[in-house]
């Protein structure tokens, strides 16, 4: 310390040496405070802390809190706890850091936002057992789909004249404008043959009812069934 004193009462290259060092060392802790100051009165938002499945079910450990700017926080972002958040299901991989919106977990806001429509026409979400799930590695969350299911064509083999072969079956649609909501269990892997679909209530209510004695399955529908042209 004295040795230090002397210095600094000692004009010189060295006093000067030592006093642009105590000022570089002065300006960087300043900008360490002035940063960390900034970042304690940023908003708090549930992010994602790991990557997760469509289908997961959240657990207290996949949610994190996280300080970001206001421009970076979308308006649909949750405004929850993250022991809130415990149990809801997502509808759509997930990334790490991820801010978690209204539009990734299944619940009422999600299925309004995709199918719309008035309080009167409320939508419902139904799980549908497809007839043929192979479809289902093909459907994304939020495509459009109508439901549809095979009426035979001679209702008996009476009306199926001698010698004729029979009629092939044709095709009637259940419902339209149905929304894919999941195509995953509560683990994240895939069903095996059931789709949620989020449908508007009178449409819901014609699926479930087919269901019980018609095989079913989807039509994609709407902007992915026309591939954009090069």
């Amino acid at each position: 310390m004295p040795r230090l004193v002397s210095t600094l009462r000692t004009p010189g290259h060295r006093r000067g040496v030592v006093v642009r060092r105590a000022v570089a060392v002065a300006l960087l802790i300043a900008a360490l405070a002035s940063a960390l100051s900034a970042a304690k009165e940023l908003p708090r938002v549930p992010v994602f802390s790991r990557d997760l499945p469509a289908g997961a079910e959240l657990a207290l450990a996949d949610v994190d809190l996280a300080r970001l700017p206001s421009s970076s926080i979308p308006d649909s972002a949750v405004a929850a706890k993250p022991e809130e958040l415990t149990g809801r299901v997502i509808t759509a991989a997930a990334g790490k850091g991820e801010v978690i919106t209204d539009a990734r977990l299944l619940g009422e806001e999600l299925v309004s936002s995709l199918v719309g429509g008035s309080e009167d026409a409320a939508a419902r979400m139904i799980p549908v057992k497809l007839a043929e799930p192979d479809i289902i590695p093909h459907l994304h969350h939020g495509d459009t789909v109508d439901v549809v299911t095979a009426v035979d064509a001679a209702s008996s083999p009476s009306d199926v004249g001698e010698g004729e072969a029979p009629t092939a079956p044709t095709a009637r649609v259940i419902a339209t404008g149905g929304r894919v909501v999941s195509t995953s269990n509560a683990e994240g892997e895939a069903s095996s043959s059931t789709v949620l679909l989020a449908l508007p209530h009178d449409h819901a209510n014609d699926v479930a009812a087919a269901s019980l004695s018609q095989p079913l399955t989807v039509v994609i529908v709407g902007d992915r069934a026309h591939p954009q042209q090069s």
